[in-house]
């Protein structure tokens, strides 16, 4: 798979993920990870090796899903 690829798949799972965290009623942090979690394993297996050194899937999956928000708005 090319690079491309790959990063419309990362940015799948995040949108995935962002729309089960904006369907919550209400923030709740253990809510919230357990969605993060969900995903996490998902999203791990198609990061880049850059992406793997850099920081934790979790961490990762975050970014996308907050850039997902700031492109929403």
């Amino acid at each position: 798979m090319n690079d491309q690829v790959l990063e419309n798949g990362r940015r799948k799972i995040a949108r995935e993920c962002l729309s089960e965290l904006t369907a919550l009623n209400k923030y709740d942090d253990k809510a919230v990870t357990a969605i993060l979690d969900k995903y996490t394993q998902q999203f791990k297996l198609i990061m880049s090796e850059h992406q793997k050194k850099k920081a934790s899937p979790k961490g990762w999956l975050s970014q996308y899903v907050r850039n997902l928000q700031k492109e929403q708005i």
